[in-house]
Order: structure tokens, then sequence, then C-alpha cells
């Protein structure tokens, strides 16, 4: 999977320049210095030395070119010196360069081997990334949920999608070989060391899985989740956050972290398993609706700007004329923070004390991200609503219109 060219070049560029520091503390371009320093010293020692005697030494450029095949151990023969001054000035070259060339070659091969041996172990960082997506815990399929992510989201190249866990090297290292420049950090997902290398506090997204990477509890799988949720929180505040928990009891304790997002993953298997004993064929119908890799699935998308205060049966006759099937609506869509903040900066807009009591009532009450199916046409669309459909176009759709 190719990346985006900016993506691929700002990605290089932060290689170069971490590259460059390491060669630095190396006192690499302290040791070219003096290589170029001896190449001129014995381009020109030569050319006083050989020339009017010598033939193949008639202006600096033959004295230059001497001094770097010389220098540089390669020594093609075509210029050597005649006289006595001559040979000794190319001893001289000849021992500074199989030195100095096997020192700086040493080190820079070093350079190279131990950022290679970091990326592998998961010891590098994201501080490069700005407004990536964190997979924070592993799990057996990851490799899938990974694939699948990318597919959904043309515009997300491996490049910004950024993988916490502690899994073994050999696992992750599956992963990154087969999507090019995923990047891998080695850390537990509740130590805040760990979070701030994934740079999780400029990201845009961050989904905590489930992590299996040890035998535990399901509680204290849960409980880690928790824990994470709430550290990220405090890390990026403006990120948003979705947590995958096993028992719904956490859904509370996520809300109150400001989880944006809860996945009851263990509800959404009994729901399946529900419906097939109700009704027959029900669960191949979910299966269809939650799969956003075919033009069937449902999805959340924005809602044009012409029709927010309008009613919805208005916007379910333009998404139908467009080949989509309006569902409902969510509403108070984004992160949780910034929604409350700007809903109570509205509610501040009153001198009337009783209206601002029952204004601040109101945000109290809000739920971020909270689906209205299927209501009636003459329900207003909010600002802040997002279309549900069945029947997107593509993964690179960006609105309703």
């Amino acid at each position: 999977m190719k990346m985006p060219m900016p993506a691929m070049v700002s990605r290089r560029l932060h290689n170069l320049r971490t590259l460059w520091m390491r060669l630095v503390a190396e006192n690499i371009p302290r040791l070219v210095l003096y290589f170029a320093i001896v190449l001129v010293f014995g381009a020109l020692s030569m050319l006083y030395l050989e020339r009017g005697t010598n033939e193949g030494f008639q202006s600096f450029e033959d004295g230059l070119w001497w001094a770097l095949v010389t220098l540089t151990t390669i020594g093609y023969g075509d210029k050597y010196p005649t006289t006595t001054g001559g040979h000794l000035v190319g001893s001289m070259v000849v021992i500074v360069g199989v030195s100095m060339v096997g020192i700086v070659t040493a080190k820079i091969a070093s350079v190279l081997v131990e950022k290679r041996i970091k990326e592998g172990r998961g010891l590098t960082d994201a501080r490069h990334l700005k407004g990536h997506f964190v997979l924070l815990g592993w799990k057996p399929d990851l490799h899938m949920l990974v694939e699948e992510i990318l597919e959904v989201n043309p515009k997300l190249g491996p490049e910004n999608l950024v993988l916490v866990n502690m899994a073994d090297e050999a696992v992750n290292d599956a992963i990154r070989s087969r999507f090019e420049g995923l990047v891998f950090i080695h850390g537990d997902i509740i130590d805040t060391l760990a979070l701030q290398r994934a740079n999780v506090q400029r990201a845009a997204k961050v989904i905590i899985l489930t992590d299996e990477t040890e035998a535990r509890s399901n509680q204290e799988i849960d409980a880690r989740a928790v824990m994470t949720a709430m550290t990220v929180k405090r890390l990026a505040p403006q990120a948003y956050a979705c947590a995958e928990v096993l028992d719904s009891k956490y859904e509370e304790h996520l809300r109150l972290a400001r989880c944006d997002e809860v996945i009851l993953s263990r509800d959404y298997s009994r729901f399946m398993l529900v419906s097939a004993s109700v009704s027959e064929g029900v669960s191949h119908v979910l299966h269809d609706l939650m799969n956003l890799t075919h033009r069937r699935g449902v999805a959340t998308v924005p809602i044009p700007p012409e029709f927010v205060g309008r009613p919805f049966g208005e916007l379910a006759v333009q998404t139908k004329s467009q080949g989509k099937l309006l569902i409902g609506l969510l509403e108070d869509t984004g992160k949780s923070v910034t929604i409350k903040q700007r809903a109570l900066r509205e509610a501040q807009k009153t001198a009337n004390v009783a209206q601002l009591v029952e204004n601040l009532r109101r945000v109290k009450e809000i739920v971020a991200n909270r689906p209205v199916l299927n209501p009636p046409d003459d329900h207003v669309v909010s600002r802040d609503a997002m279309a549900i459909v069945i029947g997107r176009t593509d993964g690179r759709e960006e609105s309703a219109s």
C-alpha cells in the first residue's frame, strides 16, 4: 500500500532530520570535514610537487581527482606520483584514507542498523505526526482490523496509523511489513510515556481495544480500557476517543472519562444471537449493514449546510434521489468536550435567569452522538447532526449531497 505523496515527503524529512541528529552525535560531519581538508591538501600538494615533471598533474582538477580516488582507496592508476615528495604525500593520503573511510563507513552503518532495530522493537516515536490515527492495544485479528480501517478510510495512509501494544516484535513486524510506513510503538497502553511517544496529544482519533496481549480477566481488561481512556482524554481532550469494552457496566465509567464513543463488543454478539432466535436471516441483514467494504453498508455522512434547520423529510427525499436510504440522524456529533463547550456558550446567551437555568440543565443532559432513528418528517435537522444512511457510494464519500 503506497503512501500519499505529502505524507511520504513529511515522513522522509523527519527520518532525514533524525538521521542527521544521530550522525552529528557520532561526529560524522566533523570526520567529513577532515576528509575534505585532506582531500584539498593532497590535491594542492601533489600539484605543487608533480606539475612540470609529471604529465598527469597539469591542473588542480587533476590533483583533486587523484586525491579523491586515493583517499577512497579506489586507486584507478590513471594518475600516480613520480617524485620522492609525491610518493611521501601519496603514502600519507593512502594511510589517512584507509582509516578515515573505514571509520566513517562503520559509523554510518551502525547508525542505520540502530535505527532499523529501534523501529522493529517499537522504540521510536510519532512526534512528527499530526491528525493521525492511534490504535491502542492488541488482539489476534489486529492485522485484519488495520486492513479494513485503511480500506474504508482511503485518505488514511499507513504512515498516519500508529499502533501501541506490548505484543511480540515478530507479531507487529508482520503487520509493519504488510503496511509500509505504519508506526509501531512498544509500550503499555496505560503508560503515559507510551501514549506521549504515540503523540496522542496531536492525534485526530484514538481507538482503545480490549487488549489481549496477556492472559487477563475480563474485568481487568475493561478496567485497563477505562484507565487508558482517562489518560488519553487528559493528554488530548480534543481527540476523538473510542473505547471497546466487554462488560456494559463499564460504559458509564467511560462516559465519565469523557470517552466519545463506546463499543460493547460482547453485547453486540449477544444481540446477533437474540435476533436469530426471533427472526430468520436478521443476522445476515446486520452483517451487511455493518460491512463498510461494499455499497450496502450503513454509515454516517455530513449533512449539506442548506438542509440544516429544515425538515427531516426534505433531507430524506434528497438522499433517496442519490441512491441512498436515510434512516435517521446522529445528533450532537463530534467530540463530547467540544459539543458541551459550544452548547454552554449558547446557553449563556440570555439575560433571563429562569431560562439560563433551563438551558444549563439541557447542556448537562446532552449525550454526544445520540442516534435518532426514523424520526417524523417534520423533525428539524440540527446543526451538529449527521445523516445515517444505507448505501454508500464508496469510501471516499464526504457528504450526503
